[in-house]
């Protein structure tokens, strides 16, 4: 495969748009505008629209264009437009939702050619079929001179009518399912009794097991749930592998839409972890988003990233894209680029005429003339582009602060709330939190914890870690008695993804000591008459009044947390007291209770909270912040640099090869100039590739406007 490129291009066709008569003159834009790839759609329903019977003429005939202009090609194979002759052959391979509903396929604004959502994964003739149709698409294309890299899978996600987490549309209950799902239950558990005793039920044997349709139930329903997800990561491995058999010489990957646990979650079956294990890179469409981009990083594990989707210039038939200068690309890619991602490609280059897509996401408009964006792409690239081969070798530092993101977590906290929302909020909270202190930060999967896979940690942070396996519980415990520290909310390991049961003491699992802090009484904020002020030490000022009674007049979620320190920390939809024999008490609620504490644990130091503070981090992040500063005092973490700022919205990356220090990434998200000072930056002159501004090493500040993003590149 060889060395990889950063990329530039765009995604141009996804049949029957453009039309065959804008072709040429399209690629050859893309060529003058400095582009080096393009992306084509192999519609599995386009393109095979006979069981015996291939058409590829079309791509065949732009993959020659791509070849004459020098553009490296992608191509994408989109299954879930399915040939309407399957569902003729095998009528059950047609989705089932909770409810017994057929999904009949039909057409949707994204898949204009019908067939969506495709079938069942766990279908057997229909895998069959699909391998048949890659197997064929490889080997038309593979040694084409502009063939490049192999996208297999565009947003993995097991039915769009699921998208959003919904017992009314989840998927799929259909037989091939029940079948696969048995044997899944064989294969974790070895005996029914030992289901029984996970589950509380009484099944004589696991035929017996039923498909989940309740989420009150917890643990059958998150066994549901990771059983389709790793069908669906089985999906992408066997893409991946079909490709790599056939076509060893190019490099061949899946594209997702970051699991943030709103849409593509858990819930809804997409693993970014498990689907980014058997590419040769991994990549996402996306804008930018510490969330995001660092879910994306961290799922990749040290493989190169790519955005082959980036959607700066989205847009629809109800309101039309933004009208975006070179400032706006700066803003969203550069950080990007600091946190790893190494290329990007437009969706799209000539704006969508079909459906209410149209006329909008282009970088041209639909008549082919340029935009305004269409010059500042080009003028980003040719900034950009003499650095690109360097930024190729300096990835992103390795992070010594760990976000726990476990997919079985999620689906507990749909159980528990109906809703992936609340729990999304407070993991955000945390990434927010820690990118505002440019701190390089890594979330870990719960197989990474279960595997021990911390190396380079010094702090973890777990937000609302409530569905907790032993395994888990017994790395963190191993973990902090060696050295680390541990930063968690309310509820750790309070219910047993384990034993299927709810913790008698919590911190469940034994971690309670493990670590030597327990949870000594809990309620919900909804109970307490937080807008009178009786249970908080102390008085509330008027402003802290205020707020309170903004937030919940009479009974809310939030819960204001008086700090030692002084700062008012803002909890949610919990309240925990705590008690320790070594405890040092942090922060007091509800009369007094202490529900912040400090305690050693071995070699390490637990900080735990007895509430969400992530999630309550938007009415204000000072009293997180300032937990947090505690916690990386414990672990010996500072920011990047030593960063500091004269006010929030700065953020700053550093990016390295193998002789040192190469490029700065700065941010400004605020509306207001930012000096950013960097007390151990390196030493050197650096010059903004955008404004040509000058800094040198630690004695200068780093002066960024309003709303801006730069790199700075070391000058040799």
């Amino acid at each position: 495969m060889g060395d990889l490129p950063f990329l530039w291009g765009a995604q141009y066709y996804r049949a029957p748009t453009p039309e065959p008569d804008c072709w040429e003159a399209d690629l050859r834009r893309m060529r003058a505008l400095g582009m080096n790839a393009v992306k084509l759609w192999v519609q599995w329903r386009w393109s095979h629209r006979r069981p015996d019977a291939f058409d590829f003429d079309d791509v065949a005939r732009l993959m020659d264009l791509a070849a004459r202009e020098g553009l490296a090609v992608t191509l994408n194979t989109i299954f879930d437009v399915a040939p309407r002759w399957l569902y003729d052959l095998h009528p059950d391979a047609k989705q089932v939702d909770a409810s017994g509903h057929v999904v009949e396929p039909y057409a949707v604004g994204h898949r204009q050619i019908g067939g969506h959502p495709g079938p069942c994964y766990s279908h057997p003739a229909a895998r069959a079929l699909r391998e048949r149709f890659l197997s064929a698409a490889v080997e038309r294309f593979a040694r084409h001179p502009a063939m490049a890299m192999w996208d297999v899978w565009n947003e993995p996600e097991q039915s769009f009518r699921a998208r959003h987490p919904s017992m009314a549309t989840i998927t799929c209950y259909c037989g091939a399912c029940q079948s696969a799902f048995v044997e899944w239950l064989r294969r974790k558990y070895g005996d029914v009794e030992r289901l029984n005793a996970v589950w509380g039920r009484r099944y004589d044997a696991f035929e017996e097991a039923e498909a989940p349709r309740d989420p009150g139930t917890v643990t059958d329903f998150v066994d549901w749930r990771e059983f389709h997800m790793d069908v669906m990561a089985e999906e992408g491995r066997w893409r991946i592998e079909t490709v790599r058999r056939l076509d060893p010489r190019h490099t061949v990957y899946l594209h997702v839409v970051p699991n943030t646990m709103s849409v593509f979650s858990a819930v809804t079956c997409v693993d970014d972890f498990a689907m980014a294990e058997p590419c040769d890179v991994f990549a996402a469409s996306t804008n930018v988003s510490p969330h995001a981009t660092v879910q994306v990083v961290s799922a990749a594990r040290g493989k190169t990233i790519y955005n082959v989707e980036s959607h700066v210039n989205y847009g629809s038939a109800a309101r039309h894209q933004r009208v975006l200068g070179l400032d706006d690309l700066r803003a969203d890619l550069l950080p990007q680029v600091g946190m790893g991602v190494r290329g990007f490609l437009f969706w799209q280059f000539r704006a969508e005429t079909l459906g209410l897509e149209a006329p909008a996401w282009g970088l041209v408009r639909t008549d082919g003339s340029d935009r305004r964006v269409t010059a500042a792409a080009e003028a980003f690239w040719r900034a950009l582009e003499p650095h690109a081969e360097a930024l190729m070798r300096c990835p992103p530092p390795a992070a010594e602060v760990g976000v726990w993101k476990s997919r079985r977590n999620e689906v507990y906290h749909f159980c528990q709330d109906g809703s992936l929302t609340p729990l999304a909020e407070d993991v955000d909270g945390w990434v927010r939190a820690l990118y505002g202190l440019s701190v390089p930060f890594r979330f870990v999967s719960e197989a990474m914890l279960e595997r021990g896979e911390l190396e380079g940690l010094r702090l973890l942070v777990l937000p609302s870690p409530v569905y907790v396996t032993d395994a888990e519980a017994g790395t963190l415990a191993r973990w902090v008695q060696a050295g680390g520290v541990l930063l968690s909310e309310a509820h750790l390991a309070a219910y047993s993804a384990t034993r299927g049961r709810y913790a008698r003491r919590l911190p469940g699992a034994g971690l309670a000591e493990a670590l030597g802090i327990t949870e000594t009484e809990s309620t919900s904020p909804y109970h307490l008459r937080l807008s009178e002020g009786e249970t908080v030490t102390g008085a509330l000022t008027d402003d802290e009044r205020k707020a309170v009674a903004a937030g919940a007049p009479h009974a809310g979620p939030l819960v204001p947390v008086r700090l030692a320190s002084g700062e008012l920390l803002w909890g949610c939809d919990r309240i925990a007291a705590l008690a320790g024999a070594e405890m040092k008490p942090l922060g007091t609620a509800n009369g007094g209770d202490v529900c912040v504490g400090l305690a050693p644990a071995g070699g390490g130091w637990v900080l735990a909270c007895g509430t969400n503070v992530g999630r309550a981090a938007a009415r204000g992040d000072a009293g997180l912040v300032a937990l947090l500063r505690i916690a990386m005092e414990r672990a010996s973490v500072e920011p990047a640099m030593g960063a500091s700022a004269d006010g929030p919205g700065a953020h700053v990356d550093l990016l390295c090869d193998a002789e040192g220090p190469r490029f700065v990434v700065a941010v400004n998200a605020s509306a207001e100039p930012r000096a950013i000072r960097l007390a151990r930056a390196p030493e050197g002159d650096w010059r903004g590739l955008f404004t040509g501004a000058a800094w040198s090493g630690p004695t200068a500040a780093l002066t960024i406007g309003p709303r801006e993003a730069e790199l700075f590149a070391r000058e040799r």
